[in-house]
């Protein structure tokens, strides 16, 4: 009985054994699967975040371009342009014309007269007449 109850007590510590190593395996297992999951998130926030660099990188690069475009003596035509064109702003004084432009109207078709004018006088005639001077 003694060696029965050995057998049996050392079968129990060997599933037992069994049992443990394959709740720790089991742990192991879980636990790299969390962090594998999290690196793939990770990643994919990397790759946003790069692109939105990306973007902010050219956008700085077109602002460092224009910036030396209007670095020059260009530079105070520019910002009074900007100034007039969207702020609507004038200088101390000065006036502004707004003009505002309408389509311009169709044109109707002119009714052709029915009868002929009558024949007119030369023209230095008519100046005699409007200069009240003696016809020839």
């Amino acid at each position: 009985m003694a060696s029965e109850r050995s057998r049996v007590a050392g079968n129990l510590r060997g599933q037992l054994l069994v049992l443990l190593a394959f709740g720790i395996t089991l742990y192991f297992v879980v636990a790299f699967g969390q962090q594998a999951w999290k690196a793939r998130q990770l990643e994919a926030q990397v790759a946003v975040r790069r692109e939105a660099l990306a973007a902010l990188q050219r956008e700085h690069d077109q602002l460092a371009a224009e910036l030396e475009r209007y670095a020059t003596g260009n530079y105070r035509t520019y910002i009074e342009q900007t100034a007039r064109r969207e702020l609507n702003l004038a200088y101390p004084g000065e006036t502004v014309g707004i003009v505002r432009w309408h389509a311009a109207p169709t044109p109707t078709p002119e009714a052709t007269p029915s009868r002929q004018r009558p024949e007119s006088k030369p023209n230095w005639r008519e100046w005699l007449d409007v200069l009240r001077l003696p016809q020839p």
